[in-house]
């Protein structure tokens, strides 16, 4: 005897009743409604249901009603790489990827979760830093303060003047008179008295 056989099973009692769901009429978003016929609706819809691969646009349109029982592979191939690259249906495509994403986040949480509670994973680290990475978010800070000071100080432009003078000497240059500003002498002296 085995290990299960001799394990009796618990008697299964009354089932709980679930509450009925209501019933949810799913409606479609604005590029699905642009497309102009529900073929084409079923062909994108059909798109997610084939299974993926070589010929899954021409399985696609044959459960989406295009095509006659008599159409050749070709034809048939003709009519789905058409479809495909229609920029409605391309679009149309696009939104049904977003609602597929979005319906698969529960799965993912719970994924992420067991992950996460696995420190045996080889991807457990990863799947933390990704969290927290998230959640908290790195900031960084840089303060930068920076000063410079452009004015000459008076012993700065005193030297520059008498190394001009000493330059202008030892290649005979000859300097521009002094510019002097307007002012009245006497005036001066009087400011100078006082």
């Amino acid at each position: 005897m085995t290990v299960k056989t001799m394990i009796a099973k618990k008697p299964k009692g009354k089932r709980r009743e679930v509450a009925p769901l209501e019933p949810i009429d799913p409606q479609d978003g604005e590029k699905m409604k642009a497309l102009s016929t529900d073929r084409h609706r079923a062909f994108v819809r059909a798109m997610y249901q084939v299974k993926p691969g070589h010929g899954a646009a021409v399985r696609a349109a044959k459960l989406a009603g295009f095509g006659t029982p008599q159409s050749s592979p070709q034809s048939m191939a003709t009519i789905a790489s058409r479809l495909t690259h229609d920029p409605r249906v391309q679009e149309a495509f696009a939104e049904q990827d977003q609602l597929y994403v979005r319906a698969s986040a529960p799965r993912t949480i719970h994924a992420l979760s067991a992950l996460i509670e696995n420190p045996a994973s080889k991807d457990h680290a990863r799947g933390i830093a990704m969290v927290l990475d998230r959640m908290h978010p790195t900031e960084t800070v840089v303060k930068v303060d920076h000063k410079h000071d452009v004015t000459p100080s008076a012993k700065e432009t005193a030297e520059l003047l008498q190394r001009i003078a000493e330059l202008s000497e030892k290649f005979s240059v000859r300097r521009p008179a002094p510019l002097v500003i307007d002012h009245d002498a006497a005036e001066t002296e009087t400011q100078a008295l006082q």
